[in-house]
């Protein structure tokens, strides 16, 4: 026999393998596809179910005495909690009608977090509440992702395999955030988005006046400027209604100026701390008290100036890490210049975010540093361990 024609000369024998090879790999292709994607998927999933038991545990250990069984079925029924928004066909009056919900929303959770721990101090109950929070995001990714890897077995749809390639990643690395964040809330650690806070607790010497819930303000003297220094009231997890605090504080004091400090997410290749300046106001959220604090200064022409600092969204909701903490230093300059450069006689300087672990003055951030140094240590250990993960690949 002609060897040529025996390997793949016409009517050879690996030839015509070849082509069956191929016309099955075009037949089974699909479902060939679909099994390794839910393979693959059924490994992450076990994966955020034990997130979901995780962030499910540090509430439980918060809790602490007052964690029976009761109590714990209570949360775990809980972890289901939904907020449906307003209707919006018409947008007019849909800010009024977004705060109405929230508002009833903040009201049932603080009634569930006193009946799970009626004998926790108010500070940590506002970190309870928010780590809650936390874990009820991380609950609600494990059901979004196993009603997919479900869906995907039931309908054998190739449509839905492809969202599940796509949004797989995505959802598993919020998971892992949402799981350090509930455990950043129920210890006190603050975490990334409490930087704006931070600046603005570092500027804090009076004594302070609550303008609003869970608001705190301080009249200061920076340079030659009369500046008002706003954030949520601190140490416990908080945001309180900014928005309310600045109508009253705007009318009250004659604020001629306002500047907002606060996290922003930043683009792949951007350096984590790095900072922007802008008009406007920062600040991130649902939009409710942003669009009171631009409506004031609209009505009032007042002017608005906005600086950021940057990160990955999933960096601003775990403890903060040493790059955005040693941002301060250069996010007080940004805003000492801002501050010179105004021609405003008073000027509100407001911290955005979530105000966890951070007090209510300057002196309250003596020894943070030394209390996150070891989840810097952490965190740096967990990066170089990803980095050998990924490099194996290759």
């Amino acid at each position: 026999m002609d060897i040529v024609n025996f390997i793949g000369g016409d009517g050879g024998i690996l030839g015509t393998l070849t082509t069956i090879i191929f016309f099955l790999f075009l037949i089974y292709y699909q479902k060939i596809l679909m099994l390794q994607t839910v393979w693959k998927a059924e490994k992450d999933l076990k994966v955020l179910e034990e997130y979901d038991k995780k962030a499910e545990g540090y509430i439980f250990k918060k809790l602490g005495k007052n964690a029976t069984k009761k109590t714990k079925d209570s949360v775990k029924n809980f972890m289901d909690f939904f907020v449906s928004g307003p209707v919006d066909l018409d947008p007019y009056g849909i800010i009024g009608k977004i705060e109405h919900v929230m508002n009833r929303s903040e009201k049932r959770f603080q009634y569930f977090v006193d009946s799970v721990a009626p004998k926790a101090t108010k500070e940590e109950k506002a970190n309870i509440k928010f780590g809650i929070i936390g874990a009820i995001g991380v609950h609600q990714i494990y059901k979004i992702v196993r009603h997919l890897i479900i869906s995907v077995k039931k309908n054998n749809n190739i449509q839905m395999v492809m969202l599940l390639q796509i949004y797989l990643p995505i959802l598993s690395k919020m998971a892992k955030s949402q799981t350090k964040a509930t455990k950043a809330f129920v210890e006190g650690v603050p975490i990334g988005d409490a930087i704006g806070p931070i600046v603005a607790a570092s500027y804090m010497t009076k004594k302070a006046t609550t303008p609003a819930n869970d608001i705190v303000l301080t009249k200061e003297k920076i340079g030659k400027k009369e500046v008002f220094i706003m954030k949520a009231d601190g140490p416990g997890s908080a945001l309180g209604k900014i928005g309310v605090a600045v109508e009253k504080t705007v009318k009250k004091e004659k604020i001629d100026h306002i500047i907002t400090v606060d996290a922003a997410g930043k683009l792949e290749g951007e350096k984590t701390g790095s900072i922007a300046e802008g008009v406007g106001v920062a600040m991130g959220g649902i939009g409710v008290e942003r669009s009171k604090i631009e409506e004031i200064a609209v009505k009032l022409d007042i002017p608005m100036d906005g600086i950021v600092i940057k990160m990955s969204p999933d960096e601003a909701s775990i403890p903060i890490k040493k790059n955005v903490f040693k941002a301060l230093d250069n996010a007080r300059a940004v805003v000492e210049k801002n501050l010179e450069e105004s021609t405003s006689k008073k000027i509100l300087l407001i911290g955005v975010g979530n105000t966890c672990g951070v007090g209510n003055s300057k002196k309250s951030l003596t020894g943070l540093e030394t209390k996150l140094k070891p989840i810097w240590i952490s965190q740096k250990k967990e990066k170089e361990e990803e980095k050998k993960k990924q490099s194996g690949w290759f």
